[in-house]
């Protein structure tokens, strides 16, 4: 229970993280790489928490489309 409990937290962190406290970076690939590594590590966090729940793979698809308006 507390597992899924912190799984659950660092993902709300790494999705937090790429939504506001990335926007004072410059769109170059080396931010865009960062900001799509970022997406893939909530991707796959909330896989985890979430038992592969199809939630996550819209989440994933937002969060990419947001990297790419930077």
């Amino acid at each position: 229970m507390w597992r899924r409990a912190i799984l659950v937290a660092t993902a709300l962190a790494v999705a937090a993280l790429v939504g506001g406290g990335m926007e004072f970076l410059r769109p170059t690939d080396a931010s865009a790489n960062q900001c799509a590594n970022a997406c893939y590590a909530a991707h796959n966090q909330c896989r985890i928490a979430k038992k592969g729940a199809p939630t996550c793979d819209a989440q994933l698809s937002r969060c990419l489309s947001s990297c790419g308006r930077r």
